[in-house]
């Protein structure tokens, strides 16, 4: 360890100590625990560093710490299991784990067996530094008597299949882990095709409900009156052609989890129903008089902005604050575009699984791939990665055939960007010629342009075109 356990940081007095909080870096990295403990030094506090962790274990049975910095991967030693060893021993140390290979399942079974955060690496001082002051503050907060209270434990963990290290996902990763054990209703924001189902699953396998099932549900591909039967379920004669009696999801679900998947296209009434199913924890089936409680988790989500429904009066506003208790924004594709080289890997690992085939891709379409435009997100660059794979003749991915199997043609990915970038500038100036043309009055610059009232908002917001004074 670094200066010998800290011998001469323990040599000081028990009034510095009392003053002071003291860290324990746990990492194999010798740079990185050098890098650490000088900035955390420089910054007053009392650090020490072990390079394993046995070292760790031995200095942790002698002396206390308040905050326990650990790498996940320790070697032949696994950090998250290290963390069940350090809270055995000091309860009250604060541990906060740290990794160059973040995922949902790492996070969240850190945080079941006690960890209180995790970052990403490569480490940025400034988050590292708040970080520790943060919890610092939580734990004069807490040894002054304010109550802290914990999240209850998810009792298992599942595989799930999000990809992604970009300091985006990174805080996706975050927010499933501290949500998953709770019962809070949660609604996921993000574009189409950016992988909200995959998040809804993440959070289910993550919780104390992952033992029972999870039933997704398209709000936006039923009716409003088959969308009631299939949730809420319905008597004998209720409606013609209901010939028996039938359960619905949510008594089906009873345990267990409800995703509602495009939750914006559901129409008024239907909202109103569920806001009570909601609200009272009980379903009544079509054609009924009678409640029936069920103990169902509902996770929804929606690509459309919410915000802009309720003031067209298309949504409740009483049931969005019911459904975002807690919100998680899912970066599109093109927001965390570091993370395309993962996706693409994985993509292929599964193609080559299935199809017992050893598919590789090389730098040049790598690099395509990630400076293409994928409006159709992650579920876009799936599929173009097995098309891509099963035209490949060489066993091995190359820009060829990742433009023969997008059908763009012999197209560089200097060309890509051009197009997009192109593309892009028309539409805008376009939409700035109709304001102009329209003396800013925005429905006749939406006829104009042959498209809706909100379309048109949707759009210059994406382009950045202010529409209370738009461009000359």
């Amino acid at each position: 360890m670094r200066s010998g356990f800290g011998v001469s940081r323990a040599m000081s007095s028990s009034f510095v100590r009392n003053m002071t909080t003291e860290i324990l870096v746990v990492d194999d990295d010798r740079a990185t625990r050098q890098w650490l403990c000088s900035v955390l030094d420089a910054e007053g506090y009392v650090c020490h560093a072990a390079r394993n962790a046995q070292e760790a274990e031995d200095f942790l049975r002698r002396q206390e710490v308040q905050l326990a910095l650990v790498d996940i991967y320790l070697g032949d030693a696994n950090g998250v299991e290290f963390l069940r060893r350090i809270k055995a021993i000091r309860p009250d140390c604060d541990c906060v784990m740290m990794t160059a290979h973040a995922s949902v399942e790492t996070m969240a079974q850190s945080v079941k067996d006690g960890a209180v955060e995790y970052l990403g690496k490569p480490l940025r001082i400034e988050d590292l530094l708040e970080l520790v002051r943060r919890l610092e503050n939580r734990r004069q907060s807490r040894s002054s008597g304010s109550a802290v209270s914990e999240a209850a434990e998810p009792e298992g963990f599942a595989g799930t299949a999000i990809v992604g290290r970009s300091p985006r996902m990174l805080e996706v990763y975050r927010s499933i882990a501290r949500v998953a054990p709770t019962d809070a209703t949660v609604l996921i924001v993000g574009a189409s095709g950016s992988g909200k189902e995959r998040v809804a699953r993440a959070i289910h396998a993550h919780s104390r409900r992952a033992a029972k099932m999870m039933t997704a549900i398209n709000c936006g591909a039923l009716a409003e009156s088959v969308l009631e039967s299939e949730l809420f379920g319905h008597e004998k004669g209720a409606f013609t052609g209901a010939e028996s009696a039938r359960r619905g999801v949510f008594e089906n679900s009873n345990g267990g989890t409800i995703f509602l998947d495009e939750i914006s296209e559901t129409t008024p009434g239907f909202q109103v129903k569920l806001l009570r199913v909601l609200q009272e924890r009980q379903v009544r089936r079509l054609g009924s008089n009678a409640d029936i409680p069920v103990d169902v988790r509902i996770l929804a989500a929606t690509n459309a902005d919410l915000g802009e429904r309720i003031r067209a009066r298309q949504f409740r506003e009483d049931l969005y604050y019911r459904l975002s208790v807690v919100t998680i924004h899912l970066p599109s594709l093109e927001e965390r575009r570091e993370d395309i080289p993962l996706l693409v890997r994985h993509f292929l690992a599964r193609f080559n699984e299935r199809n017992s085939r050893q598919v590789t891709v090389n730098e040049e379409a790598a690099s395509l791939l990630t400076r293409m435009s994928w409006p159709g997100n992650v579920r876009e660059l799936e599929n173009l990665i097995e098309r891509a794979a099963i035209l490949s003749t060489t066993g091995e991915v190359t820009a060829e055939d990742v433009e023969r199997a997008s059908g763009a043609g012999v197209l560089s990915s200097v060309k890509v960007e051009v197009m997009a970038t192109t593309l892009k500038g028309a539409e805008r100036q376009q939409i700035v010629r109709a304001l102009r043309d329209a003396a800013g009055n925005r429905s006749l610059a939406a006829r104009n342009l042959g498209i809706e009232r909100k379309t048109l908002y949707k759009k210059a917001r994406r382009l950045g075109i202010d529409l209370d004074a738009p461009e000359k």
